[in-house]
């Protein structure tokens, strides 16, 4: 997906990509700005979309919209109490694109061969809103959403070889590496 004026998309367990064209997994559990116009503005806002992640299937396992919220001034012009979309539940066969100002949204039902339910996201033209965008889709900072909890921290092994002995023996050795 590109930036700026194409579409920006929140899928998966979940993959992220903003405005700015960078790409990123969700690593934090718990609510998440994706959009809010404009930017850094808390009252009045015209488009603000929230999500909230579960970490599902067990410590350290992907993450998974569950619950998806839509408000701002721009959406309770057509739907007073704002959109909501849940995981769980009914499931829009045939999902379709909302127009907000001149931002599109459009929010899918997924779900894994476990039998998880989840919600991917998708955004066209924010980057035409007509104002600066904030949220992990927008031009906010993403680094610490993207930055996997202590105990979950991406480990990887390494194993070394040495030259085999009078024997012909290949003796191995195994050493970690933690990246955070």
């Amino acid at each position: 997906m590109t930036g700026g004026a194409g579409g920006v998309a929140a899928t998966g367990d979940p993959h992220l990509a903003n405005v700015l064209g960078q790409r990123f997994d969700l690593m934090k559990r718990g609510n998440h700005v994706l959009i809010n116009i404009p930017r850094g503005r808390h009252k009045n806002v015209m488009l603000r979309v929230e999500a909230e992640a579960r970490q599902l299937g067990g410590q350290c396992t992907d993450m998974y919209f569950q619950d998806l919220n839509v408000t701002g001034s721009w959406v309770e012009e057509k739907y007073a109490a704002g959109l909501r979309f849940q995981a769980q539940g009914v499931h829009d066969e045939g999902p379709k694109w909302f127009k907000f100002g001149k931002v599109q949204l459009k929010v899918a039902h997924g779900h894994t061969q476990q039998g998880i339910t989840y919600l991917n996201f998708y955004v066209k033209h924010l980057g035409r809103a007509g104002f600066d965008v904030g949220g992990l889709l927008g031009e906010d900072d993403h680094q610490e959403a993207a930055t996997p909890a202590e105990e979950c921290g991406h480990r990887a092994s390494l194993l070394q070889v040495s030259s085999p002995d009078e024997q012909g023996v290949r003796f191995l050795s195994v050493a970690e590496a933690s990246f955070e």
